[in-house]
């Protein structure tokens, strides 16, 4: 039986060590959860809202739970046995809805390798164009977007249904063929 998917992929970081990029399996989920809190956290409050301790509480609860939901596409990048980020396609074939690294694998390729690989997963299936969105200060994940040949598309308030709140976000798109 043939896929359309690229198979797992290993490739060296910027500091030389192995990145494997792999499905989500059941041993990753508590991980996996914990990581995409402590890199949200680590990106500091965006705006005002996200300084409210409820709001925070809120994001905690909804990133421990992610992982045991169900979601098109969860790929952990592992390196040295550990995971140190993860990435996610939930009900959009064309939307990236996660990158999260671990704040202490930040900035060593990692967040490129995830969004590279959803973008050929995606080329595969035969999907047109990539998208994502982040929010309008998160200036860091806009450059690593923009750098792997993503574009601005959109700019605005948008709800957020975790934080259950308006927040400025931008829209970002790639073509992929």
């Amino acid at each position: 039986m043939s896929s359309n998917r690229p198979p797992e992929s290993s490739r060296p970081l910027s500091g030389g060590k192995p990145l494997i990029l792999r499905p989500m399996m059941e041993v990753d989920r508590q991980i996996v959860g914990h990581i995409g809190w402590d890199s949200w956290r680590s990106t500091g409050p965006l705006d005002r809202t996200m300084t409210d301790p409820a709001v925070a509480q809120k994001v905690k609860e909804a990133f421990l739970r992610f992982p045991f939901e169900p979601a098109l596409d969860v790929i952990v990048a592992e390196v040295e046995g550990t995971i140190a980020g993860w990435g996610a396609r939930e009900a959009e074939r064309d939307v990236i809805s996660d990158i999260w690294i671990s704040p202490d694998h930040q900035r060593r390729g990692i967040g490129r390798s995830l969004v590279l690989h959803f973008c050929e997963t995606m080329r595969c299936e035969g999907v047109k164009q990539a998208r994502i969105s982040t929010h309008q200060n998160n200036f860091a994940a806009q450059a690593l977007y923009k750098s792997c040949g993503f574009e601005t598309v959109w700019q605005g308030m948008e709800r957020d249904a975790v934080m259950e709140l308006e927040i400025p976000k931008v829209r970002l798109r790639r073509r992929l063929y």
